[in-house]
């Protein structure tokens, strides 16, 4: 999954995190028969979202291609959040990206021009 920062403003529900499961070896993962599972936690604090799949899009099967479309609810909360998406494919095992702890994906919800 190549890893970048997204920035949104509270309450915002886009643009959407998109995503892209690789292997290993850099080879798009097929998501076809997947489930995906989201996970959103305060770097120091609580998590907001834990393993939830609604959200989660899946813009090509075959490239490995997603993206997760914000809930409402999900960004009413202003800080620096670490994102991981755990994949369950339908063959070859779970696993969950990013794969290195040192190497977050991370979303800052930040407050608006017009909130006091």
């Amino acid at each position: 999954m190549s890893i970048k920062k997204l920035y949104l403003k509270k309450n915002d529900l886009q643009p959407y995190y998109y995503a892209v499961a690789k292997d290993s070896s850099g080879n798009a993962v097929p998501l076809s028969g997947a489930t995906i599972y989201f996970t959103m936690k305060l770097l120091d604090g609580d998590i907001k979202i834990n393993r939830q799949t609604t959200g989660i899009h899946v813009t090509d099967e075959t490239a490995g291609e997603f993206e997760y479309r914000w809930q409402s609810g999900d960004t009413d909360t202003l800080g620096v959040y670490a994102i991981e998406f755990e994949i369950d494919p339908s063959s070859g095992g779970k696993f969950t990206v990013p794969v290195k702890s040192d190497n977050k994906a991370i979303v800052t919800i930040r407050k608006s021009l017009d909130m006091i």
